[in-house]
């Protein structure tokens, strides 16, 4: 229980200090220059802290702190709970000048002989500081720690690791902003939605969208410029995404139409959904709802005045916002030449009426 509490308290630590990390490793606090990483289980002394630049390649990562070992083999443990029911990404950054081979083990007490699962393994050779990460997709059991093994493959050199990162991550997993999108629309005009893709997860995607929708045709979809309704995708990168449609000319004024785009990946095992909401707008009529607003002249040259008491919001037929403000009392603003739907909300009172520049 106490291993459990400590490493919830670890957890609680990294989490606030590094968004996304269930544990980060930095060594820069409360550690001692040639002395065994605080927080970490080293019988033997293999593992030493360094600070500021030693000889060999023995300096920070980032920093001014880091931890070394110059034994033909070593071992060091940390305190973490790690679960069947989650998958993980470790990371760490590490640079020698001959070769080590770098394990890292999950297992139930602190110590070699109870090291159960090898999570990954990498060989460190000479040269400048690389980072090293591996996806654990498979936890075989409910461990309590994990260990750090190194060993020289010739002779005593010297291995410097650094920041140690481990994030709960899936393997494949995307988000999408915004999720959803609320305008105003006249029957027939067409809209543009704008919005970000995100692959989140550690493996590459190929990301498929789906419309679904009872209310638009002409759809379509491009992707940083490229016109198509696939697109791959590697860890971390962002797509700009973007979706075209035509309200049908058949829809009534005051309905509430939805679009629905789905997003899924190549394995079918992530879904994502992206949802338009539309208003029809009547343009033959003029809505009379409190609050009152009064728009003049109307036809108008360029500029309108406008009257009332709320947020002004000025939407095109495209379904853009062209400008939100709020009067009290009267504004004047100026506008290109086209057909606008004007909105003004107090509370929960909403008016809604049409301009038209020519």
């Amino acid at each position: 229980m106490k291993r459990l509490l400590l490493t919830l308290l670890i957890c609680l630590i990294t989490t606030f200090s590094f968004a996304g990390s269930i544990f980060y490793e930095g060594f820069e606090f409360a550690n001692h220059d040639d002395e065994p990483p605080l927080g970490w289980t080293c019988d033997d002394n293999s593992w030493l802290c360094g600070y500021l630049d030693k000889d060999h390649n023995r300096t920070a990562h980032t920093g001014d702190w880091y931890a070394y070992t110059n034994a033909n083999e070593s071992w060091m443990f940390m305190p973490m709970y790690l679960s069947t029911e989650l998958k993980y990404r470790f990371s760490y950054w590490a640079i020698s000048d001959g070769s080590y081979e770098v394990e890292f083990w999950a297992g139930s007490e602190d110590n070699a002989a109870n090291m159960s699962q090898l999570l990954f393994s990498t060989t460190v050779e000479g040269g400048a500081y690389e980072l090293i990460s591996a996806y654990i997709e498979t936890i075989n059991a409910n461990y309590q720690y994990f260990g750090i093994h190194a060993v020289a493959s010739e002779g005593a050199y010297h291995l410097t690791i650094d920041d140690i990162n481990l994030d709960m991550v899936n393997k494949y997993d995307l988000e999408v902003t915004p999720y959803e999108f609320d305008t105003i629309l006249y029957p027939g005009s067409q809209i543009t939605i704008k919005y970000d893709v995100q692959n989140t997860g550690y493996e590459d995607l190929q990301i498929f969208m789906t419309p679904y929708t009872d209310y638009f045709t002409d759809i379509q979809f491009t992707e940083d410029g490229f016109n198509g309704s696939s697109f791959p995708t590697v860890s971390n990168q962002v797509v700009q995404c973007t979706c075209t449609a035509t309200l049908l000319p058949s829809v009534a004024p005051g309905t509430r139409c939805w679009m629905d785009i789905m997003f899924t990946v190549s394995c079918d095992c992530v879904t994502r959904m992206a949802t338009l909401w539309v208003t029809v707008a009547d343009p033959t009529e003029v809505a009379e709802n409190k609050p009152e607003i009064k728009l003049y002249p109307n036809p108008s040259q360029g500029h309108v005045n406008i009257e009332g008491i709320g947020q002004v919001t000025v939407v095109d037929l495209l379904g853009q916002t062209i400008t939100t403000q709020w009067i009290d009392g009267k504004a004047s603003i100026a506008l290109p030449k086209g057909v606008y739907i004007i909105r003004l909300e107090n509370g929960n009172e909403v008016s809604v009426r049409k301009l038209v520049i020519e």
